[in-house]
This record gives structure tokens, sequence and C-alpha cells, in this order.
């Protein structure tokens, strides 16, 4: 029996789901629509969809495709499901991909231990990903537990693929600070200070963590920078 993945899932779901894969920025990449583009938020972008055919079709487009490629990984399908896991039975590729996705979409801390339990190399960064393990957990707030665990298998402190993680980590707070979503939390930071990275190291433009916590005003980081 075939399976229609918009079948009985509301428009609500599918941009919530496709903003916690791709974010707005990405979300906008793909469709580019002003409800994606310009301040963007759930509400605007159900009302425009909502109002506008077309612009619906192509989100609904998109989800389609993302849930195709999600069913095709036994990990996430099972995530989904809410079966049990079973990580030694895919390829490292899969099991990165895996846990990136369960990383964005707010999958409870225990799951993602047993996840990383599987990976052999922390710091392999799969083609088909947007960040590195360590900045994927950054990126999405990942539980203090995990990132604990991340650095102990030895995930690089100082990886500078993407972006530096002491400074992504200040970022993304002083975002947090900036758009009031939450309040900033220095946990991470303490966490990757802990594991002996180098608050002097600059990114390309020459910013360091201080730099950026200064930028936002993010008191507490600057004191502990």
């Amino acid at each position: 029996m075939s399976h229609d993945p918009l079948h009985g899932v509301t428009l609500k779901h599918i941009v919530q789901h496709l903003h916690a894969e791709y974010g707005w920025a990405g979300l906008a990449e793909r469709v580019p629509v002003k409800c994606f583009q310009s301040n963007p938020s759930l509400s605007s972008s159900l009302k425009l969809l909502r109002r506008e055919g077309w612009a619906r079709e192509q989100v609904e487009s998109e989800y389609v495709q993302l849930v195709q490629r999600e069913d095709s990984n036994p990990l996430i399908d099972a995530l989904k499901r809410g079966e049990p896991l079973n990580p030694g039975s895919v390829s490292q590729t899969k099991a990165q991909q895996a846990l990136a996705w369960a990383l964005r979409h707010g999958t409870r801390t225990e799951a993602l231990l047993e996840l990383l339990s599987a990976i052999q190399d922390v710091n392999f960064w799969p083609d088909s990903e947007p960040f590195p393990l360590l900045n994927q957990a950054i990126e999405g707030s990942a539980p203090a537990a995990f990132v604990r665990e991340l650095l102990r298998r030895g995930a690089d402190v100082h990886d500078s693929r993407f972006w530096l993680p002491l400074l992504h980590t200040v970022d993304v707070e002083g975002q947090a600070y900036k758009t009031k979503s939450r309040a900033p939390s220095t946990e991470l930071l303490d966490l990757l200070l802990a594991h002996r990275a180098d608050p002097q190291r600059t990114d390309s433009r020459g910013h360091t963590a201080l730099d950026i916590a200064q930028a936002y005003g993010l008191k507490a980081f600057i004191h502990k920078l």
C-alpha cells in the first residue's frame, strides 16, 4: 500500500518540520517567498501559504522530498515512529545523518547518546550535512550531557572547517538573546573552555569569541572570556 506523506498532515506541521530541518534561511533558499525571506515566523508563513496556493504546493513538495529522504534512513524512520534503535545496523554515514537529524529535531537525550555510541569518528563530516557534529550540536543547542559525551569522545574544540566551536557557541547564544527566543546560557561555553578551547583563536575575519560576546552585550560570556 502506497504511503502519501501529506495524508493527515497539517500545514502547520509541514512548516514546523521544514523549519526544524532547514531553518528560515534554508527554507527561503528552497522556496523563495516573502514569508520566509523577511521577518519570518510561523504565523506569517501559514497566513501567506493558505492564501497563495502555488507557494503552498512548493512547500508541500519540499516536505514530501524531505520525508522520503528521512524514510530511506532506518534510524530516522525509527526515531519518527518511536521504535527501538539499532545503530549498528547501518553505515557510519547513515548513523551520522540520523544523529544530525535528531539534533535538529529535538530528540530526547537518551536517544542522542544511543546514536552517538555508534559513531566511530565524531569528527567525520558527511557531505550531506551542513555542519560537523560538534557544530550541529551547538547550532541545535543540544543538551549539555550530549555535548559533554561528544567532547569526551574526542570532538575537536578547534575544528575550523565550519566555524570555531567557541565562536559558534557565543553567536548562537547571542542570537537567542537578540531575538529574545530564550535566555542565553553559558553551559556549552563552560564545557568547551573546560576542554581547553582557546579563547584567543580567531576566525577568518579576525574575530575572537570575546569580540562576538561584546557585540551582543553578553556580560556573563565577556566575564568568562
